[in-house]
C-alpha cells in the first residue's frame, strides 16, 4: 500500500542519515542498526547513546537521576553520558552507589535521592546491579510503595506511578533492560527477592550501544555471557507451550555461538559486542516463558556468598542440564539441529541425540572462557548447601524448572559444583 511504501522509504532514510554518525569503525554495523518496538521500544546501534538527551526530552524528562554501581559510576562511560547531558541543558544527578548485587539499603538509598533531587526521570546504566536498582529506585520512588508491596508474585498494585526510564545496558548478559523484573538482595534475610509492575514496563525505553561495551574485561564479558546462555538454555527447557520463546531462544543461542567467543578474544570487535548486546536481550525476552532450576539455585547462592550472578550460573549450568537431562532431551535435539552442532568428543555417551551435543559444546565454551570448573573455585564450601538449597526450593524463579527439585535435588547439585562432579564428559 501507499502508507507502507511511505513507512518503509522514512526508514530506509532514518537509517541512512544515522550512518554517517556511526564511528568509522563501526559503519559496517550499520545493518544492525535498527529501532524496535518489540516487547519495549529499543534503539539499537553503535553510537545511539548520543540520543539520550532527546530521549528524555521527548517523555517530558529535565531533571534525571542517572543510576549506576560503584564500579562504573567514575568510569568514561558514565561519565560521558552525565556531560552528555549537562550539555544538552538538562539538570542530572548522580546516584553511583549500587553494589554489585544490588540491595534493599542501595534501593532505599536511590529513592531518597530521587526525591532531594526533585528527579522527574531515571536513567539507570550498566549490567544487572544498574539496571535492576535504576528499575527497583524507579518504582519506590514514583509509587512511594516498599519492595516487599511490589514483589513480583502478589498481584500488581493499583495506582501505580513510574517516572520515565531509560535504561542503557553496558554488558551483553541479564538483559534486564527487557522489561520491569529486578532483583534485589534482602539484607536482613539474606534472600535475593524480585519486583516487577507492568505500569514501569510502560516506561522502559532502552538504549542498546555496542560502544558502550568495548570496556567490559575479557573476565566480565565472559560471565555476563554464560548468563545470557543459561537464559536461554532455561527458557528453551521449560516445558509449556511457547513456541515464540522458543524460537527467539534458539536465534540467541545460534548468535552466542558464534559470537561470545569472538567478544572474549576481541573486545573491540564491535561486530561481536552488537550480536552480544542483541543475543542477550533476545535470551531475556525468552525468559518470560520462564527459568529453572540453575536461577532457582544461583539467586540463593548470591544472596549468601555475594558471588558474580553469571558465573555462578556458568558454573552450575552443567550440573543442572544433566540433572534434567530426562525432561529436555527433545529440546536438546532441537538445539543442537538448530546450531549445526557436531558429534561430541570421545568421553560423552554415543547417541543419536542432541543432548550430549549440547553439554559437550556447554562444556567446551566454558573451558574456552576460562570458566573455574568449581564453586570451590570462586571460594564456596559446601557448608552452606543446605541453608541455599532451602532457599532455592522457595525462590520462584525455578518453578518453572521441567522437573520439580526438591531441597535434596539442590543439596545434590550445589555439592556436585563445589566438587566438580557431574560435570563435563560424563555418562
Amino acid at each position: 500500500t501507499d502508507s507502507h511504501l511511505h513507512h518503509t522509504l522514512f526508514m530506509q532514510r532514518a537509517i541512512s542519515s544515522r550512518r554517517a554518525l556511526l564511528p568509522k569503525s563501526s559503519r559496517g554495523l550499520s545493518s544492525v542498526a535498527a529501532d524496535w518496538a518489540f516487547p519495549v521500544p529499543v534503539t539499537f546501534g553503535a553510537g545511539r547513546a548520543a540520543e539520550l538527551p532527546a530521549k528524555l526530552r521527548e517523555r517530558g524528562s529535565n531533571r534525571p537521576l542517572l543510576v549506576a554501581d560503584k564500579g562504573l559510576s567514575g568510569t568514561p562511560v558514565v561519565g560521558g553520558l552525565f556531560d552528555s547531558l549537562a550539555a544538552a541543558g538538562l539538570q542530572p544527578r548522580l546516584f553511583g552507589e549500587v553494589d554489585a548485587n544490588p540491595t534493599d539499603l542501595n534501593i532505599v538509598a536511590g529513592a531518597a535521592a530521587y526525591r532531594e533531587h526533585a528527579a522527574d526521570g531515571l536513567v539507570a546504566v550498566g549490567g544487572g546491579s544498574g539496571l535492576d536498582a535504576g528499575k527497583s529506585i524507579a518504582m519506590v520512588a514514583g509509587s512511594g510503595r516498599s519492595l516487599d508491596e511490589l514483589e513480583w508474585t502478589r498481584p500488581p498494585v493499583e495506582e501505580m506511578s513510574c517516572p520515565p526510564l531509560v535504561l542503557i545496558p553496558t554488558t551483553a548478559g541479564t538483559g534486564a533492560e527487557m522489561d520491569s523484573a529486578a532483583m534485589y538482595t534482602d539484607t536482613s534475610r539474606r534472600v535475593k527477592f524480585c519486583v516487577a509492575h507492568p505500569g514501569c514496563t510502560a516506561q522502559i525505553h532502552v538504549i542498546a550501544d555496542p560502544l558502550l561495551t568495548l570496556s567490559l574485561p575479557p573476565t566480565l564479558t565472559a560471565w555476563t555471557g554464560m548468563d545470557a546462555v543459561t537464559h536461554a538454555i532455561e527458557a528453551l527447557s521449560v516445558d509449556s507451550y511457547h513456541p515464540m520463546c522458543d524460537g527467539i531462544a534458539l536465534e540467541s543461542l545460534r548468535l552466542m555461538h558464534t559470537w561470545l567467543p569472538a567478544a572474549v578474544a576481541d573486545g573491540s570487535d564491535v561486530a561481536a559486542r552488537s550480536h552480544m548486546l542483541a543475543a542477550s536481550a533476545m535470551a531475556a525476552v525468552a525468559f518470560q516463558k520462564g527459568l529453572g532450576a540453575v536461577h532457582g539455585l544461583s539467586e540463593p547462592v548470591g544472596a549468601v556468598h555475594n558471588s558474580q550472578h553469571g558465573l555462578t550460573n556458568a558454573i552450575l549450568l552443567p550440573h543442572v542440564l544433566r540433572a534434567n537431562r530426562a525432561a529436555i532431551e527433545p529440546k536438546m535435539d532441537l538445539a543442537a539441529t538448530y546450531l549445526g552442532l557436531p558429534p561430541p568428543p570421545p568421553g560423552y555417551a554415543t547417541t543419536d541425540g542432541g543432548f550430549e551435543r549440547v553439554a559437550a559444546w556447554l562444556d567446551t565454551l566454558a573451558e574456552q572462557l576460562q570458566i573455574p570448573a568449581t564453586l570451590a573455585e570462586i571460594g564456596i564450601s559446601d557448608e552452606t548447601a543446605e541453608e541455599c538449597a532451602a532457599k532455592a526450593v522457595a525462590n520462584p524463579t525455578g518453578f518453572t524448572n521441567p522437573l520439580p527439585f526438591d531441597a535434596e535435588m539442590y543439596s545434590g547439585v550445589f555439592r556436585a559444583a563445589v566438587e566438580g562432579r557431574d560435570r563435563g564428559r560424563l555418562q
